[in-house]
């Protein structure tokens, strides 16, 4: 009897509080909890890490959550706060621009998932083994060029406004070894994309700047998102993006690198809202055909356990983290994640400028524990 009396307390003492509440005429506002657990979560990023500054979107449609956060400074020398509104580098969120473009290729019939890459360029390496599907899930093998020290990286950084060409940095990938046989294993690589893009520029006859402008972000009426293809200027109101060094040295990138070293795989930019306003249609639909929409969100998908924690798996150019797609985007001062559930009818936006000390998607995960648990 004792037990059982101890085991009802907490639930007495719980219905005393909501008696008590409402007595007083209190209510207790469950979104208003979610969304301080996750300013919480957000605050305490900028309090024990060096992340200078943070813009958090959530819009959860079915619990009607429209939360946009910003926490930390947009510009350490002159003290400025983040801004929500401002635009930033979304990195290889680019990615699903270029894929997305392609893959709509797919749909009107002008090249075929499961087209050898030597049907397009026989004198590339292993041109046979190597399909268009695995150029758009990472399981071609390719080096990635952005791995390749003594020639990028060494570049990047004595030369860091050097305008490079696509098909130079497509060539400096295969000057390297192959990661694996193709289609035996999963590795990121920048080289697909870049392979993707020439792609739509080959069956087009159009930039790849011109095919996402027309088919994704005009329709979308995206004001503030637009893919470079070269410059440093970041163009719009935006702060500023940092690289971090040892013990606690910022130095401001925003506007260092030419962004020519991205093109297809990372060189859009974009604003929070719009960019939530892009994820809705990548992953709600009516970009590509219901069949290859679907077959996007089921299958090919390559969950790594290394890969964090195993929670987030690559696909047709698209990442999934439960019922959740989307990309994530790491480039020099600039860092995000950005994903939607249809099931949840939730997007989740996370943007850091910085990707030097924490990283964007640990955030992410953190808010869906808050908002669903492990049902996400």
């Amino acid at each position: 009897m004792k037990k059982t009396q101890l085991t009802l307390a907490p639930f007495l003492l719980f219905a005393i509080f909501i008696f008590i509440s409402c007595e007083k005429g209190t209510t207790i506002d469950p979104n208003q909890l979610l969304i301080d657990q996750m300013k919480a979560a957000t605050d305490s990023v900028i309090q024990t890490t060096r992340v200078p500054g943070i813009v958090a979107l959530v819009v959860d449609h079915k619990r009607g959550i429209d939360w946009l956060y910003t926490s930390g400074k947009s510009d350490i020398e002159n003290n400025l706060p983040m801004d929500g509104s401002y635009v930033f580098r979304i990195g290889s969120h680019t990615k699903t621009m270029t894929t997305t473009v392609l893959l709509q290729l797919v749909d009107e019939g002008k090249i075929a998932l499961s087209d050898k890459l030597s049907k397009y360029y026989p004198n590339y390496p292993q041109a046979d083994n190597i399909t268009i599907s695995m150029l758009l899930t990472m399981k071609s093998g390719i080096f990635s060029y952005s791995d390749d020290l003594p020639v990028f990286m060494q570049s990047m950084v004595t030369n860091p406004g050097r305008i490079w060409l696509p098909q130079e940095l497509i060539d400096l990938g295969f000057s390297n070894d192959f990661y694996f046989e193709a289609g035996t294993n999963f590795h990121y690589s920048n080289t697909n994309t870049f392979i993707i893009g020439q792609l739509i520029e080959d069956l087009t006859g159009n930039s790849v700047e011109t095919e996402i402008n027309t088919r994704l972000i005009q329709p979308l009426q995206l004001s503030n998102t637009k893919f470079l293809t070269s410059g440093v200027n970041l163009p719009g109101n935006h702060g500023k993006g940092y690289e971090i060094a040892e013990p606690n040295i910022y130095t401001d990138v925003t506007e260092y690198y030419d962004i020519s070293w991205g093109w297809a795989a990372g060189s859009a930019y974009s604003t929070p809202r719009e960019l939530q306003k892009y994820v809705e249609r990548l992953v709600g639909g009516g970009f590509l055909s219901y069949p290859l929409q679907q077959q996007r969100l089921t299958e090919d998908f390559y969950s790594h356990p290394d890969w964090w924690m195993g929670k987030i798996s690559y696909g047709l150019g698209i990442m999934r983290c439960g019922s959740f797609y989307g990309h994530g985007g790491d480039l020099p001062g600039f860092s995000n994640c950005t994903y939607h559930s249809n099931e949840k009818d939730c997007t989740i936006i996370i943007y850091f400028n910085t990707q030097d000390d924490y990283p964007s998607a640990l955030l992410f995960l953190r808010f869906l524990d808050i908002l669903y648990g492990d049902d996400y």
